[in-house]
């Protein structure tokens, strides 16, 4: 029953995550919302080498509302995960996940424009995140997005 309990504590782990992807690029603020505990950190500081400026953004309602705007309903983005590393505690009930990310964003209504390269923008990075079970699901409470 312990391999079970922990492969499960680690595909939990690693769906928060694919919940995060996912509620960006399909600009479902709820599924977005739900990745987050209430009093997440979200870090997007190391994409200041973008040349902009990111403060941690605290708590899921300001993470939800501050990435839908900027990205959810603004952009048309495709987010792949892939090469998860999970490290569960003790008991099963947290973890560190970190993923790589290549994601594509573009304006929406320039989704096939070819003529500008200030319509698109691909990221690949590194993902990091703290992912604790909260009742009967599990959230993220720090993540790291661009490391």
């Amino acid at each position: 029953m312990g391999c079970t309990t922990r492969i499960n504590a680690r595909q939990e782990a690693i769906e928060v995550l694919v919940r995060y992807a996912d509620g960006l690029d399909r600009g479902d603020a709820a599924q977005f919302e739900s990745c987050f505990a209430e009093d997440a950190i979200l870090d997007l500081s190391p994409f200041s080498v973008l040349g902009m400026t990111y403060q941690p953004i605290h708590g899921r309602a300001a993470i939800t509302a501050e990435c839908m705007k900027a990205v959810g309903t603004t952009l048309e983005t495709t987010h792949s995960l892939t090469n998860f590393l999970v490290t569960l505690n003790e008991t099963n009930d947290s973890a560190s996940v970190s993923c790589l990310s290549e994601a594509q964003h573009v304006k929406k209504g320039h989704e096939f424009d070819t003529e500008s390269q200030d319509t698109a923008l691909i990221v690949k990075c590194r993902y990091e995140a703290t992912i604790a079970q909260e009742g009967d699901s599990h959230r993220g409470s720090m993540s790291i997005f661009g490391k």
